[in-house]
């Protein structure tokens, strides 16, 4: 659960929180995505306010939250990253 990933990284609720809404507003406005130069940034937005996407502090990238495990563990380009500060969910 995101507590539990809260207390395993010592961030509250609202740290993971805010970070991932962060992450999501430079998303947002990151004229080099495919969304953006399409005009529908806001299916970005629509993912990460219903739950089933979630942002990666280790690379940015936004990933389905079922599939978590998997980016975290062989995909996140992040991977061996001093800090590593896991996933933040809105």
């Amino acid at each position: 659960s995101s507590h539990q990933l809260a207390r395993r990284h010592h961030l509250s609720e609202a740290e993971m929180t805010q970070r991932a809404m962060a992450v999501v507003q430079e998303l947002l406005h990151d004229e080099s995505t495919f969304l953006y130069a399409q005009g529908k940034q806001h299916i970005l937005q629509q993912a990460m306010e219903d739950g089933s996407s979630v942002v990666c502090t280790k690379c940015g990238d936004m990933i389905k939250a079922e599939r978590w495990s998997q980016h975290a563990e062989y995909w996140c380009r992040g991977i061996g990253d001093a800090g590593d500060e896991g996933k933040d969910m809105s």
